[in-house]
């Protein structure tokens, strides 16, 4: 018989009989956690065991990813400071630090996911943006089409794109002008902390090296300190100039006071008269013509006294080099450097030299390799000139036919990827020049021909070397350059829309 009391002890019977049954529920769906957890714990000792500062950097790596996958932000400011400020001591580390470089690269990558769901649903992204994804996928296509290891592959993708997330968040993401202008700030002070890495390299690794004209490429600021050569001094001397362009422009257009662009500019020169870097003396000109193209098309007489500091700017550099650097004269150092810039004489140790290399890859195409052509060989096939080569530079040792970004494109992505790569940067300036003559900003239009003076940089660069499709420091640049430009146009595009609804 049931009772009154019977239903109420029942009751109570079943209120203990759910909560053992919710605790056992509970303690079933924390099971993956806690195998987690354990498995984080055991994985993390056994790396800790290795002493091996690599394995316990791609460790934590690990697990910080999914952090700053919630925070793009957070990303970047570490992507911008440790990709411009961490090579030297990076390469003065020791054997396995260089590597190292390969988190900051994983830290761009993630910034793909949050880019690219953006962009997915907010398609109204810049030309040049939709170019460079279009890029990516021909660059793929082109390794399928040939297709040689998955390692030669992997290591080339990265190499081409370890810094278009960068590019893609600064073009989707939600950022505002008070983000972009501490980051500006940020790579003001990495481009001004380049002098006393620049002075320690001179005066402490240079001797180190030897007294030659050849051990002067260590002074590559905090981009990288290679004791057994090949250190970027070139792009620690493009970001020198470009820091110091953006400061001009802003002076020039009354945003900044004389003494703290005097002092500014001062600070950002003085590294290149501390290493042996030739380019410099063109890209002063052209940088500075490009940037101040426009004064001299509306006032050609103001232009003419930044036309005569140029001149002198880029004779001193000159000299510097010659007489104090290489010690030699005007006339050997012409000759030379025609010899294995436009001559037959091979860069360095190589056979080939920056135009030789461009006329080798003609030579070798023919309606024997159609495909090879417009596709080319695939990401990575052109690297290397021996030991671990790609496999069309292991066809060519010591051949260096990825000497520069242009060859290494025509080798990789064939014609057609060269064609895409390019009309990036064309697509890009022009882009620059239509907001310039639409917005009425100071600050923009300043920027944007700093921008511009940017973009005219890197075209000469894919003549120079192949920086930008396999150094990580010259790559965040491009991708820093392009990304703020294509944040210029969204925010040009909003203050538009916002202006609109208030006149309504």
């Amino acid at each position: 018989m049931i009772t009154e009391g019977s239903l109420k002890g029942g009751g109570m019977s079943w209120r203990v009989l759910s909560r053992k049954k919710l605790a056992s529920q509970t303690n079933i769906r924390d099971l993956p956690l806690i195998s987690g957890l354990l498995t984080c714990a055991v994985l993390f000792g056994w790396l800790a065991s290795t002493a091996n500062p690599v394995m316990i950097g791609l460790g934590v790596g690990l697990v910080g990813g999914v952090f700053l996958l919630l925070a793009p932000k957070a990303t970047i400011w570490l992507v911008l400071s440790l990709g411009l400020s961490s090579g030297a001591l990076l390469s003065l580390g020791g054997q396995g630090l260089d590597k190292v470089s390969w988190a900051i690269a994983l830290m761009a990558f993630l910034l793909w996911l949050p880019a690219l769901m953006k962009l997915l649903r907010s398609p109204d992204v810049p030309l040049f943006v939709w170019l460079a994804l279009v890029f990516v996928l021909q660059a793929s296509f082109s390794t399928l089409l040939e297709w040689s290891s998955a390692g030669e592959f992997i290591v080339g993708f990265k190499r081409y794109f370890q810094m278009l997330g960068l590019m893609l968040a600064f073009a989707t993401l939600s950022i505002t002008s008070l983000d972009f202008q501490r980051w500006l700030k940020l790579l003001l002070g990495i481009a001004l902390l380049q002098l006393p890495f620049a002075i320690y390299e001179r005066f402490v690794l240079v001797p180190q090296r030897g007294a030659s004209a050849e051990a002067m490429d260590v002074v590559a600021g905090t981009l990288g300190a290679n004791l057994l050569g090949g250190s970027p001094n070139s792009v620690m001397a493009l970001l020198v100039l470009l820091a110091f362009v953006f400061v001009l422009m802003r002076w020039r257009a009354g945003l900044l006071s004389t003494w703290k662009f005097a002092v500014a500019g001062l600070i950002l020169l003085a590294p290149l008269t501390l290493g042996e870097t030739k380019i410099v003396v063109v890209m002063i000109p052209l940088m500075g013509v490009v940037a101040l193209r426009r004064e001299f098309y509306t006032n050609p007489f103001r232009f003419l006294p930044a036309f005569i500091v140029l001149g002198l700017m880029t004779v001193a550099m000159a000299y510097v080099y010659v007489f104090f650097i290489l010690d030699s004269t005007f006339s050997d150092v012409i000759k030379a450097t025609l010899k294995y810039n436009a001559g037959t004489q091979g860069y360095g140790s190589l056979y080939l030299n920056r135009s030789t290399v461009a006329s080798f890859w003609w030579s070798m195409q023919g309606w024997h390799d159609p495909l090879g052509f417009l596709f080319g060989h695939g990401l990575g096939s052109s690297y290397g000139i021996s030991g671990s080569a790609g496999h069309i530079a292991a066809r060519y040792p010591m051949y260096g036919i990825g000497l520069t970004t242009i060859s290494t494109l025509l080798w990789d992505v064939g014609m057609l990827g060269f064609v895409l790569y390019t009309s990036v940067f064309v697509a890009a300036w022009r882009a620059a020049n239509r907001l310039w003559k639409s917005t009425r900003s100071q600050v923009v239009r300043a920027d944007l021909l700093a921008i511009q003076s940017a973009i005219a940089s890197f075209f000469l660069f894919s003549l120079y070397s192949d920086s930008q499709v396999n150094l990580l420091p010259m790559e965040l640049i491009v991708a820093t350059v392009i990304g703020y430009l294509a944040f210029l146009l969204r925010q040009n595009k909003a203050d538009l829309v916002l202006a609109a609804r208030v006149t309504q």
